[in-house]
C-alpha cells in the first residue's frame, strides 16, 4: 500500500499539467511521457532493493528534476509569447497608423505571425475574426490566455482604448514597448546573473563530490547511505536538503530575472 500511494504521488508531481500548457507555450506532454515511465522505473528499482529510504530519495530526486526541467520550458515559453506578441502588436500598430481598420490590423497582424506560434496565433486570429463580426475583442483574448499574460494585457488595453476613446495604434504601441523593455531586462539579468546559476549548481553538486572523495580514501559511504537504518535517514534528509536548496535558489534568481 505504501509503494502504491509512492508511486501514485510521483507520477502525480511528474504529470500534473502546468502553464507552460497555455497559449504559445509548448505542451509538456511529451515531457510527461518520459518523466513518468523513469520515475516509476527508479522507484521500482528501490522497492526491488527493499529500502524504503532510497525509494525516498528518488521520488525527491525525481520530483526536483521534473520541476527544474517544467520551470525551463516555461520559462522558455513564456519569452517565446512575448517575442511573438511584440511582433504582432509592431504589425498592428503599423496598420493602424496606415490608416486600416482595427478589424483588418489584427486580422493582417496574425496572419504574418509563424506558424509555430500554435495556440497563441489561433487566440488572436479568433479575435481578428471576433472583430471583423463586431464582436468584443477583449473577452475573446481573455477566453484564451492565461491571467496577467501578454495577451490579457493587450486586452485590457483593447478594452480601455473602445470605453475612453483613446488611439488603438498609441496603446499597441506603449504595449509593444513595454514587452520589449520586459525582455531586454530579462536577457541583461539573466547574464548578470549566470556566476549565481553555476555557483548553485556546484553546490548541489558538492555532496556527490564528498561521496567520491570518501570512496577514493577507501570509505564505503554508498554502503551506508543505502545500507538502511542511519544511513537511509541521513539520505533522506540530505537528499531533501539538496533538492530543497536548489529549489529555493533557483526561485531566487528566477524572481531577481523577472
Amino acid at each position: 500500500m505504501t509503494i502504491a500511494l509512492l508511486c501514485a504521488a510521483a507520477a502525480v508531481a511528474v504529470g500534473a499539467p502546468g502553464t507552460a500548457e497555455r497559449p504559445g507555450a509548448h505542451p509538456t506532454r511529451s515531457l510527461r511521457l518520459v518523466l513518468i515511465p523513469a520515475t516509476v522505473g527508479m522507484v521500482g528499482l528501490a522497492v526491488a532493493l527493499g529500502r524504503l529510504s532510497i525509494v525516498a530519495a528518488l521520488l525527491m530526486a525525481g520530483a526536483t528534476t521534473a520541476w527544474v526541467v517544467r520551470d525551463i520550458v516555461r520559462t522558455r515559453a513564456q519569452r517565446r509569447t512575448e517575442e511573438t506578441m511584440a511582433g504582432y502588436l509592431g504589425t498592428v500598430t503599423a496598420e493602424l497608423r496606415a490608416g486600416s481598420s482595427f478589424p483588418f490590423a489584427l486580422v493582417h497582424a496574425t496572419d504574418r505571425l509563424p506558424e509555430t506560434a500554435g495556440a497563441l496565433r489561433r487566440v488572436l486570429r479568433t479575435a481578428g475574426y471576433v472583430a471583423v463580426r463586431g464582436g468584443t475583442v477583449s473577452q475573446s483574448l481573455r477566453a484564451g490566455e492565461d491571467k496577467d499574460g501578454p495577451v490579457t494585457e493587450f486586452a485590457d488595453l483593447v478594452e480601455l482604448g473602445e470605453r475612453h476613446g483613446i488611439p488603438l495604434a498609441e496603446l499597441a504601441e506603449r504595449a509593444q514597448q513595454r514587452l520589449d523593455a520586459r525582455r531586454r531586462h530579462a536577457a541583461a539579468t539573466t547574464a548578470q546573473l549566470q556566476g549565481p546559476q553555476s555557483t548553485a549548481v556546484v553546490l548541489t553538486c558538492l555532496p556527490l563530490a564528498g561521496i567520491g572523495m570518501g570512496v577514493v580514501m577507501g570509505a564505503n559511504p554508498l554502503g551506508l547511505l543505502l545500507g538502511g537504518g542511519l544511513g537511509g535517514i541521513l539520505l533522506v534528509v540530505g537528499v531533501a536538503l539538496v533538492c530543497g536548496g536548489f529549489i529555493w535558489s533557483r526561485t531566487l534568481l528566477r524572481k531577481a530575472a523577472s
